[in-house]
């Protein structure tokens, strides 16, 4: 008969390290669900409501309205448009399409003037003074008074025109009226530049 004899063999096991790689890797999982936990109100606090307009926007539209504005000859509108003809000919126009306030120059090519924009109302109050109101998406409504730096000048060239009908003295009173009244204007004007 033949014994038979078994040799002893120590296998090392890894089963050790698995304890230990799981401990670690819960103990890490643990501080980034602690970590993740503190972080939600801060990104709740900083969130911004990407539909709606800002008081930046608004500012940065009435800015580039009222620069083209001072350049103006004259401003016109259509049911759908507003214009501004400018003293060198060109013509950048104003028009609501799919929610946003678009603005194209001499008819051609287009940019976005402001987004989330539903609706855009002007009231001219003459042909070189109009105030624009735009509805957003979300309800609310901002007003832009717009003026042309050449106002106070047409005005007294009109007068003058209408010398033959008026005595000087009259016309003379009418253009300072006018004036103070333009003056009075570009006051009202500055007063909203600064809000």
């Amino acid at each position: 008969m033949i014994l038979l004899i078994k040799r002893s063999v120590f296998k090392l096991s890894n089963h050790g390290f698995l304890l230990v790689e799981h401990l670690i890797a819960l103990s890490i999982t643990a501080l980034l669900v602690l970590l993740i936990t503190q972080l939600l109100p801060l990104i709740n606090f900083y969130q911004v409501d990407l539909n709606q307009v800002t008081q930046q926007e608004i500012s940065v539209l009435r800015t580039q309205l009222q620069k083209e504005a001072k350049r103006a000859n004259h401003f016109s509108n259509t049911s759908s448009q507003f214009q501004i003809h400018l003293a060198n000919g060109t013509v950048p126009t104003y028009y609501i399409s799919n929610h946003r306030l678009m603005r194209q120059v001499g008819g051609k090519g287009g940019e976005v003037a402001l987004y989330h924009c539903d609706k855009l109302t002007t009231t001219l109050h003459h042909d070189q003074s109009v105030t624009l109101t735009l509805h957003s998406s979300n309800g609310n409504q901002y007003t832009i008074y717009l003026s042309s730096s050449l106002f106070p000048l047409q005005l007294t060239e009109s007068y003058e025109t209408a010398s033959e009908e008026l005595n000087k003295e009259n016309l003379n009173e009418t253009i300072q009226d006018k004036l103070d009244e333009a003056q009075l204007i570009e006051i009202f004007q500055e007063g909203l530049d600064e809000e």
